[in-house]
């Protein structure tokens, strides 16, 4: 399995380009370093876990960071380091306008409150 440099390698190339410099280098570090460390666990136990898949986690794919789990990671992130203003960076970063990402938060309110 790649080891942890060649996630964060990976993840920081993708959402560099989708920042386009509209987002700091240390935004853009911590958001990379969020988010490998979460996708380098999970492949970590999966790799061990489905042995008939090992190839499958055996490197980063960026299509797993097309899931509402990052999406969520993402807004959580800026709006932890961002308060008000994380709405403009998390659209940056989701390739999402506003109202898409009223609708992802407003969809993510109502699965959590069906619990």
């Amino acid at each position: 399995m790649d080891d942890r440099g060649q996630f964060f390698a990976t993840i920081f190339q993708y959402y560099t380009g989708i920042a386009e410099g509209k987002i700091s280098r240390e935004l853009l570090m911590g958001l990379c370093d969020k988010v490998t460390d979460y996708y380098f666990e999970q492949y970590g136990r999966f790799f061990c876990k489905y042995p008939k898949s090992t190839k499958r986690y055996a490197s980063f794919q960026l299509k797993d960071l097309d899931h509402p789990q990052t999406f969520e990671m993402i807004v959580a992130f800026f709006k932890e380091k961002l308060n008000e203003d994380y709405r403009v960076s998390a659209m940056q970063m989701l390739q999402m306008n506003d109202e898409q990402l009223r609708a992802f938060e407003q969809n993510r309110v109502d699965f959590y409150n069906m619990f």
